[in-house]
């Protein structure tokens, strides 16, 4: 099998890594201040519901921010 290119690769990892932190964080916090005997999945779907929509467009904003940085800065040099 054959690898990814860099350019394909990068983009690959950093989108798995964003998607591990958005669905694990809010499970870490959730499991940490659940009262003893709660259901934890709605305490869960509850708190990603409430990180997602914010956490998303920053991921995406700020993606965008530092590929735009690095190709006029970095990549010059």
């Amino acid at each position: 099998m054959e690898k990814l290119p860099a350019r394909f690769r990068q983009p690959i990892v950093g989108l798995c890594i964003m998607i591990v932190m958005i669905t694990c964080l809010p499970a870490i916090l959730v499991s940490q201040n659940i009262p003893e005997g709660a259901p934890f999945w709605p305490a869960w779907q509850n708190a990603l519901g409430q990180v997602a929509p914010f956490a998303i467009p920053l991921a995406v904003a700020s993606a965008l921010v530092f590929n735009l940085a690095a190709n006029t800065f970095i990549e010059k040099v």
